[in-house]
């Protein structure tokens, strides 16, 4: 496997690639979400044998999965893993990032004195603490929350909002930042979280060989919503007519859409004539075939505008808009800003490190972009 030169890699200041491993401490608990643990242990302890080099010699993370007892707990999915007692990592083992997991069995947690006590005691001298999913349902009882804007998994957003009234609970973004304090939508997020953890720690390059080894794209940012506009049309196609033809079609779409997706297209692959497709399309969802194509498209090149340095111009022909002037008036019909605009703004909030407001399909900078990105989603 090639490797990067070491200089692309120790990005944070206080992180060195010849240093002592820094620990990540995972916080689980019987009937725990196991997919919440894996995510973001997976990419802290693949750090070493993927980026290799010093790495390799002096590992970067070092891993440890805990729970309020210790020894053996059994996830929700049934497999039983084995944990350290979150009560023997005392204040001589330094924790660097800690990371609360969630599922079912959160309530518990949220009840444990004891894990409360812990929270409260260590948390104030991490560098990081992070929440995936219902994991900040623990967080919030710690009184850790208090006046942040948290994130969870949507499902239960308004269940932590009514419950720890004090926080600003953001019902769909993958994941936010609020200076040391990261929480995470859940499930697969966790994934993202990672790499968005490992690349403040040791740069871009190196969570994109992450993310290359697992397969995965690089990167959903924090902006992306938990339920995209892909998925969003494939639920209507289920909620509506329950036809797993269209399902596969939208699936199609998005990762297609560079290429011909006209109506005429469409209706040949999904094995209708043109305007019987057009009247069915519009009866299953809500909306017409263009409009579904254009919020992809959309979303697409708003993902790449936040998350690369790609040409507007490439971008408009990767994205299917074809001419950057097409994707231009796009931006300005759908979200009254011009795709220039909206990498900047997206770029400042960056620099200034505000965490990103949310829209329906993904992305809002301010509200003028959450009114045109809802207008064509829905």
């Amino acid at each position: 496997m090639s490797r990067q030169p070491l200089r692309h890699y120790a990005k944070h200041p206080s992180f060195s690639a010849m240093g002592c491993p820094r620990t990540v401490l995972v916080l689980a608990f019987p009937g725990a979400l196991l997919l919440n643990a894996a995510g973001p242990l997976e990419v802290f302890a693949a750090a070493a044998r993927v980026l290799g080099d010093a790495f390799a010699r002096q590992p970067p993370y070092r891993v440890v999965l805990a729970s309020p007892a210790g020894g053996p707990i059994e996830s929700i999915s049934g497999i039983v893993v084995q944990t350290r007692a979150l009560a023997d990592i005392g204040g001589d083992e330094a924790v660097d990032t800690l990371i609360v997991i969630g599922g079912p069995g959160v309530t518990v947690v949220e009840q444990n004195s004891g894990v409360i006590d812990w929270l409260r005691a260590r948390v104030p001298a991490l560098r990081r603490v992070c929440s995936v999913g219902t994991g900040a349902f623990a967080l919030a009882a710690a009184g850790l929350l208090e006046g942040r804007r948290v994130v969870t998994h949507w499902k239960f957003a308004d269940d932590l909002q009514r419950s720890y009234p004090s926080l600003d609970v953001e019902r769909s973004a993958l994941f936010l930042r609020d200076e040391g304090l990261w929480t995470c939508g859940g499930a697969a997020a966790g994934i993202d979280l990672g790499l968005a953890l490992l690349e403040e720690d040791l740069g871009p390059h190196a969570a994109l060989a992450l993310a290359r080894y697992f397969t995965v794209f690089l990167r959903r940012s924090a902006e992306q919503s938990q339920l995209s506009a892909t998925l969003k049309a494939q639920s209507d196609a289920l909620r509506t007519d329950r036809d797993q033809r269209l399902v596969r079609l939208h699936a199609w779409m998005a990762e297609n859409l560079g290429g011909d997706l006209r109506v005429e297209r469409l209706a040949e692959r999904f094995g209708m004539s043109p305007r019987h497709f057009a009247r069915a399309y519009v009866a299953a969802t809500g909306g017409t075939p263009a409009q579904t194509v254009e919020t992809l498209r959309l979303e697409a090149a708003c993902r790449l505008l936040e998350t690369s340095a790609e040409p507007v111009k490439r971008i408009a022909v990767s994205t299917g808009f074809g001419n950057e002037e097409r994707m231009r008036r796009s931006f300005q019909r759908q979200l009254g800003i011009s795709p220039l605009g909206y990498r900047s703004r997206a770029r400042t909030r960056q620099l200034e490190g505000q965490a990103p407001m949310q829209g329906q399909t993904g992305y809002r900078h301010d509200e003028a972009v959450l009114v045109g990105l809802s207008r064509i989603a829905n």
